[in-house]
């Protein structure tokens, strides 16, 4: 800046000695012959002295200008889900007994062998830090203030985080949270390759929506909390998120990886069928996939095949196939069992059969089950998935249902439940037999147990406490 305010003043000197040179040419031109050719030199040497401060300013000027710094912009640019780095490897493996037989596996992606019986609790470490995170949350004002208290703890605890949200939250908030990452609807498939991590903020359905957004593809780690409800998914309190951050980041939490199913819809021939949004494939569910009458008044006649062998013909309101978790969902309401989630099988469950002998049935996890509308029956049925619309299946044709080898791996608490989650624990056994010993599973801590006593009230008497 100091060049170029003396290359102006240079100039102005120049300029100013031209306009002298010149008004005293002008007035010896008439009075001597000499001083007309001595006043021409002087001009002609002023004006290559004005032309050569005027390049020095204009030379002065340009590398002013280039050296002086940016304007930094208001905001950063928002960034795309398509720029975003790819998801992080982890590394993950059975916990307890299963540990000395299984050895850990480093992958993208979290699978289970299709046909295992035990998913069980499994070890979570990040071979990098953590990138992405999407944020699935329950749709009120109490979720979205939560949501606001989450990305700003991000970025000031993990700045390299990019929070990706679906658009009602993205409008919601992008104002308050310049910098967070769309997801748009026609860009649904990069998540199963950008996100390291889920984060829901809700109910159990919260849970759900998020298995929905990946349901053809691995699911990455699912951190739940609870704004207030209880759910069985829900082991963290809103109020914990710190906590818990700080515990799945630093790989000190464990995860139970929740068996999911797998569905096709085909035609009478066997060709595959779309379903209701036009897919055709593999479609990945949570809870069950449930065959009902809908809204017609007749019962529906469905016949049930275990890996191709005809088991029976059910005439009732439907058919439910329930995974472990789901088995406390629609099919408990069917009169279905309660499966611990760590036990992989497939439930079948009858709604409201007309026959008084018909009842749930357990299959392995490897089995193929498949449900085909009855070519006498009535009507079509409906066909639904976690609670959404999958369209109509018509006599003859049939759905094909099995284990996924994509679970949801559910991340479990890591410490006390004082800490994060009003709940109530059941009490434990006191003594432990003759010898005064309490033998419990390498699982670790098992939040199930909990559940089904503070949530279903598992065979409490009528007006008894669960701990009276």
């Amino acid at each position: 800046m100091l060049g170029l305010a003396q290359a102006r003043t240079s100039l102005r000197r120049s300029a100013g000695d031209c306009a002298r040179v010149a008004s005293r040419s002008g007035a010896s031109s008439s009075g001597s012959s000499s001083a007309p050719r001595l006043s021409q030199v002087q001009l002609r040497a002023h004006t290559r002295a004005a032309a050569a401060a005027r390049r020095a300013l204009a030379t002065t000027a340009t590398a002013s200008k280039a050296s002086a710094p940016a304007a930094a912009p208001l905001h950063r640019t928002r960034a795309q889900l398509s720029d975003l780095p790819d998801k992080v490897l982890v590394r993950t493996g059975p916990l307890g007994r299963l540990s000395k037989v299984l050895s850990p596996r480093i992958s993208a992606s979290i699978t289970t062998r299709v046909g295992s019986s035990f998913g069980g609790n499994h070890s979570l470490e990040w071979q990098s830090a953590p990138r992405n995170i999407l944020v699935v949350q329950k749709r009120d004002a109490k979720a979205s203030e939560a949501a606001v208290r989450i990305a700003e703890h991000l970025a000031k605890e993990q700045p390299q985080m990019n929070v990706i949200v679906e658009a009602q939250t993205f409008a919601e908030l992008h104002a308050r949270l310049p910098n967070l990452v769309l997801v748009r609807p026609e860009e649904r498939k990069l998540l199963a390759d950008k996100v390291d991590m889920v984060l829901t903020l809700g109910g159990d359905g919260t849970i759900l929506h998020a298995s929905s957004l990946f349901d053809d593809a691995a699911v990455p780690p699912v951190l739940s909390f609870s704004m207030g409800t209880l759910g069985f998914l829900l082991p963290y309190h809103i109020d914990s998120f710190a906590d818990a951050l700080r515990d799945i980041f630093a790989g000190s939490a464990s995860l139970l990886l929740r068996m999911r199913l797998h569905l096709t819809k085909h035609a009478a021939d066997g060709t595959l069928l779309p379903t209701a949004d036009g897919r055709l494939g593999d479609v990945h569910l949570m809870n069950e996939v449930t065959l009902h009458r809908g809204r017609e008044p007749h019962l529906t006649m469905i016949d049930a095949f275990v890996d191709g062998r005809h088991l029976t013909q059910a005439i009732s309101d439907g058919l439910i196939v329930a995974t472990p978790t789901g088995s406390t969902a629609y099919s408990l309401s069917a009169g279905g069992p309660i499966v611990h989630p760590s036990v992989q099988n497939l439930i079948l469950t009858p709604i409201c059969p007309r026959s008084l002998s018909f009842r749930t049935v357990l299959l392995p996890s490897d089995s193929t089950v498949q449900l085909k509308i009855s070519r006498t029956s009535r009507a079509a049925a409906e066909l639904t998935v976690d609670g959404r619309d999958m369209g109509l299946l018509r006599p003859g044709e049939f759905l094909q249902v099995g284990m996924s080898p994509f679970p949801i791996p559910c991340v479990n608490r890591s410490t006390p439940t004082s800490a994060l989650s009003p709940r109530p624990e059941p009490p434990l056994l006191e003594g432990g037999g003759a010898q005064g010993v309490v033998h419990r599973s390498e699982r670790g801590e098992d939040d199930w147990v909990r559940d089904i006593n503070t949530l279903l009230k598992f065979n409490t008497s009528f007006g008894k406490l669960p701990n009276e």
